[in-house]
């Protein structure tokens, strides 16, 4: 958890939307696995975690642009085949989910990496995190 404070105050806008996508991959892969063991009442919550995620992405890109355009409407076909998974009870729906979804996410990340971080955010890390932010291959310049 503090991990995820931390990657989200150091992020910039692009970096905030990789991570409701990184979210959406890593909550697809945990109902998959649900599936797999026959835990339907978790595949329901995890499932339900997805769809709020993917709300706040359809929120955020609701402009009448191409690319707002064009991620709503790979959004939208994400949760029919996430709705699919749930109702059929098929690990692969969310598979195919996570397939939708992976070169959003790298394409977000790669936009994440080509920005500078929020500066205002920084400034709430101390000493110890200095090390932990370098690694990120972000950089400290002005």
């Amino acid at each position: 958890k503090a991990t995820l404070e931390k990657r989200i105050l150091s992020s910039n806008e692009w970096g905030l939307i990789a991570l409701l996508n990184e979210g959406l991959i890593e909550r697809f892969r945990e109902a998959a696995e649900a599936i797999d063991r026959e835990d339907y009442e978790e595949v329901s919550k995890i499932t339900n975690t997805c769809r709020d995620i993917l709300t706040e992405l359809l929120i955020t890109f609701r402009e009448k642009d191409d690319l707002s355009t064009n991620l709503r409407s790979l959004y939208l076909f994400t949760n029919k085949l996430i709705t699919e998974g749930e109702i059929k009870k098929d690990g692969s729906s969310y598979i195919k989910a996570i397939d939708v979804i992976s070169p959003i996410y790298n394409g977000f990340k790669n936009l994440e990496m080509k920005e500078k971080p929020n500066v205002v955010s920084g400034l709430v890390y101390g000493k110890d995190d200095i090390e932990e932010y370098k690694e990120s291959n972000k950089t400290f310049e002005g």
